[in-house]
């Protein structure tokens, strides 16, 4: 599936409105396919691929989370597909392109405001192990990831205690 994920987006990069019409239709139905997301992972990551099909790769990821994540929406992400993601999105702290960076730094965030802290409770202490690592741009990714999931983790207390007020 990753190679033809790969074509996909970079159709949906394209300045041909009919290709790019094609690969937004094609995405739109992979995005209740399992492996989709571990595919978009996997472009996301692959650092040899043009900076806008890894961009495309992220901002796909990003709906999948908003759309897919939680287990009572239709055609949830399978658990273990989100059990790779946690995992594996936390090894991504060596990503060059800044704006790349910043987008993985949401991502994770997004993700944290559903499953943190009862299914990825090790998302902070990671976060600060690698802080405290020699490598600085890993040290600048994750800070940048804490404060991205700090301030999703606030914005969900936030909600959820206007929520009470009402009730």
């Amino acid at each position: 599936m990753e190679a033809a994920v790969i074509e996909v987006l970079r159709q949906a990069v394209s300045q041909d409105p009919n290709v790019l019409k094609s690969a937004e239709e094609t995405l739109k139905q992979w995005e209740t396919q399992q492996g989709f997301y571990i595919a978009l992972y996997n472009v996301l990551s692959n650092h040899s691929l043009a900076i806008e099909v890894r961009w495309m790769a992220v901002v796909y990821l990003k709906i999948g989370v908003e759309r897919y994540w939680r287990k009572n929406a239709p055609n949830a992400i399978e658990d273990n597909e989100k059990e790779f993601l946690r995992q594996h999105l936390l090894r991504n702290f060596d990503e060059p392109m800044s704006p790349l960076a910043i987008q993985l730094a949401v991502l994770i965030a997004k993700i944290a405001r559903f499953d943190c802290p009862r299914e990825w409770g090790t998302l902070v202490p990671t976060l600060l192990e690698v802080i405290r690592q020699e490598n600085s741009l890993a040290q600048r990714q994750a800070v940048l990831t804490l404060h991205h999931v700090v301030k999703a983790l606030a914005s969900r207390r936030l909600a959820d205690g206007q929520r009470l007020k009402k009730n």
